[in-house]
């Protein structure tokens, strides 16, 4: 049984440092840093985590209720836009969120948060590349 536990918090731990980084943005002496398993966002549902750091203080903060909205041009039609759901995650300032995403291209990726200042936001660009539909481990 003691195996057991050790086992699940190991891998509990070595899955939350396996993320990479997508992107990170300092907005006014926040550094949000949005992290994925693979490093990138593909079409279709993604898992991500989002981190609200404080750069002068170089540790984790709370910013209430953050919410990400996704955009991106389609032609001619006015901006499509996609909204992430956002959950606390295991540590102060950190999110986990997911996103469904249904294309590919050049997205930009607003957050708003609760900053030292009030309300902010920030807005950067994050590349969305087309998900695989290779089964792992396949060879082609």
């Amino acid at each position: 049984m003691l195996i057991g536990i050790a086992e699940l918090v190991i891998t509990t731990r070595s899955t939350a440092t396996e993320m990479q980084v997508i992107r990170t943005y300092n907005a006014r002496g926040v550094v949000i840093s949005l992290l994925a398993p693979t490093g990138q966002w593909t079409t279709g549902e993604n898992t991500f985590v989002v981190e609200f750091d404080s750069a002068p203080q170089k540790r984790l903060i709370d910013v209430g209720a953050p919410t990400l909205i996704a955009g991106a041009p389609i032609g001619s039609d006015p901006l499509l836009r996609v909204t992430a759901r956002l959950t606390r995650g295991s540590a102060v300032g950190r999110y986990v969120g997911t996103i469904t995403l249904p294309s590919s291209g050049d997205w930009i990726v607003t957050v708003t948060f609760n900053g030292p200042e009030g309300k902010e936001s920030a807005t950067f660009p994050v590349s969305v590349g087309l998900r695989s539909n290779k089964p792992k481990g396949a060879h082609r």
